[in-house]
C-alpha cells in the first residue's frame, strides 16, 4: 500500500471522528429558542433559515437531512463573518461590493422606469416626424475619442475646426459644397458630396434627429456633437411622405417609445445621470483621457484583436486625474477598482479610444447612481435590499471558500471543511431542528 493511500485512509478516519464529536446535536448550546445553531460570535436562527429554504420541503426532511442543511448554513454564516481571515484571494471583496452595487443600481433604474411616461407633446412631435423625410448635407469632423476615429486630432481640435467651418460658411467665404470638398474626412463623403437621405426620423443619433426635424430647407446647423464627432449640416430637402398612416398609430407609437424606440428612454435616463453629476459635482477630464489612450497605444498595451484591457491601463504609468468627484481627483486606479465592482466591466477591452471614453462615463454614472441611492433612503426598501444582498454575498463567499480549500487539498469534502470550521469557531447545533 502506497504512503499516499495510507494518509488518505487516515484522513477519512479522522473525518469520521470529527463528525462524531462535532457533527452531533447539542441540546443546550443556546438559551435562545430561535437559534438552530451557534458559533463564535453568531448564530443560525429559525427565521434566517426560513428566508433561505423551502419550509414545507424542510419539514419532510429526515433528521440527518435537517442537520446537514443547518450545518451548511452555519458554514455560510461563519465564512461570511470571518471571510477576511478565511479567504486568501482578497479580490473577492470586489465581487461582494459588485453584488451590492448591482442591487442598488437595479432599484435605481426600476425607480426611473416607474416615473417614465411619454408626454402628449412628445408623442405628437414623433407622430408628425414620421410623416416627413429629410435630405441633409453633412460635414463630419472626427477626433480620437469619436466613434469615427481620427487619430491625429483631439476633441478640442475637432470642435475648433467645426466652428471655423461654420463661420466660413456663414461669412460666405465658401459655399457648403466647397466646405465639403475641403474638409470632408472620408473619401466616400466626398463622392456623395456629404449628402444623406432621404432620412426617416429615428435613424440618426437623437441629437441630430431633433434638430433636423425642427428645421427647414436652407437652414445650416452646428457644430453639433454626436458619438461620431462634430457635425455641421445643411438642410437640403423636406418631403412629406405619401404612405397612409396606420390606424391607432399613436397608441402603438406610445408603446414602442416606452419599450425603447427612438432612444427617448435612453435620453430620459441621461437626464437623471446629468442631475447626479451636478449633485456630486462630477467632471470628466477629456484631454487627460485622450492622453491616456495615446500613452497606452505607445506602450503597446494593445493586444490584437481584443484591444486594451481596462485592467492594464495602470501599466501606462499615467497619474494625471481622469475625472473629479466633488473635491476628489480620480485616477486610472480608481476606474480599475470601479470596473471590478460593477457588472462585468472588468472584462472591458477597447479597440479604440471611443470605447474607453464611454466606459469611463458609464462607470461614473453607475457610481453616481449608487451614491444617489445612498442619500435617497425614503425612495427605497433598504431592509429588503440588504437581505437579498447578504444572501447573495454569503452564497458567493461560501462557494469561493469551498473551491479554495478543495483546490489546496483535493481530498477534502464539504463535511471535512465543515468539521474544521466547527473546531475553529465552535459551531454547535441544537437538538430541536424544527422551524415551527
Amino acid at each position: 500500500m502506497s504512503p499516499f493511500f495510507i494518509i488518505s485512509m487516515k484522513k477519512k478516519q479522522f473525518t469520521y471522528i470529527i463528525i462524531a464529536v462535532f457533527g452531533f446535536i447539542h441540546s443546550s448550546c443556546s438559551n435562545n429558542n430561535n437559534d438552530l445553531a451557534t458559533y463564535r460570535g453568531g448564530s443560525v436562527t429559525r427565521s434566517y433559515l426560513t428566508k433561505h429554504i423551502n419550509k414545507s420541503k424542510y419539514k419532510k426532511y429526515s433528521n440527518d437531512e435537517k442537520l446537514s442543511t443547518i450545518q451548511k448554513f452555519s458554514m455560510r454564516k461563519v465564512i461570511y463573518d470571518y471571510s477576511e481571515e478565511l479567504i486568501i484571494d482578497k479580490s473577492i471583496n470586489n465581487k461582494t461590493k459588485q453584488i451590492l452595487n448591482d442591487e442598488k443600481l437595479e432599484r435605481v433604474f426600476d425607480y426611473i422606469l416607474k416615473k417614465y411616461s411619454v408626454s402628449d407633446s412628445t408623442l405628437d412631435f414623433i407622430y408628425n416626424a414620421e410623416l416627413v423625410d429629410y435630405t441633409v448635407q453633412d460635414i463630419l469632423v472626427t477626433h480620437r475619442l469619436s466613434f469615427s476615429e481620427h487619430k491625429d486630432r483631439s476633441p478640442q481640435e475637432a470642435f475648433k475646426l467645426a466652428s471655423i467651418i461654420r463661420k466660413r460658411i456663414d461669412n460666405n467665404d465658401i459655399t457648403f459644397d466647397e466646405a465639403v470638398s475641403i474638409y470632408a474626412d472620408h473619401p466616400t463623403v466626398e463622392i456623395r458630396n456629404g449628402m444623406m437621405g432621404p432620412l426617416r426620423y429615428g435613424k440618426l443619433p437623437k441629437e441630430l434627429d431633433d434638430i433636423i426635424w425642427q428645421s427647414m430647407p436652407g437652414d445650416i446647423n452646428g457644430p453639433l456633437e454626436t458619438k461620431f464627432g462634430y457635425h455641421v449640416f445643411h438642410i437640403v430637402k423636406r418631403e412629406q411622405r405619401k404612405q397612409p398612416v396606420a390606424k391607432n398609430r399613436k397608441k402603438t407609437l406610445r408603446r414602442e417609445i416606452e419599450n425603447g424606440r427612438y432612444k427617448l428612454l435612453d435620453h430620459y435616463t441621461d437626464i437623471f445621470a446629468e442631475e447626479w453629476f451636478k449633485i456630486f459635482d462630477i467632471e470628466l477630464f477629456i484631454e487627460n483621457i485622450d492622453t491616456l489612450w495615446q500613452r497606452a497605444e505607445d506602450l503597446d498595451l494593445f493586444v490584437v484583436p481584443e484591444g486594451v484591457s481596462i485592467l492594464r491601463l495602470n501599466e501606462a504609468g499615467y497619474q494625471a486625474p481622469l475625472a473629479r468627484i466633488n473635491d476628489q481627483m480620480v485616477t486610472v486606479d480608481w476606474f480599475i477598482e470601479q470596473a471590478q465592482q460593477h457588472g462585468n466591466y472588468e472584462q472591458s477591452n477597447f479597440v479604440k479610444a471611443y470605447f474607453l471614453y464611454n466606459t469611463l462615463i458609464d462607470l461614473l454614472r453607475r457610481y453616481s447612481a449608487v451614491m444617489w441611492y445612498d442619500i435617497s433612503d425614503d425612495q427605497f426598501n433598504n431592509k429588503k435590499m440588504r437581505q437579498m444582498v447578504l444572501s447573495k454575498q454569503e452564497t458567493l463567499l461560501y462557494k469561493h471558500y469551498v473551491a479554495q480549500e478543495t483546490k489546496i487539498d483535493s481530498m477534502l469534502t464539504e463535511e471535512m471543511i465543515f468539521n474544521r470550521l466547527a473546531l475553529k469557531y465552535n459551531i454547535q447545533v441544537r437538538k430541536d431542528l424544527t422551524l415551527d
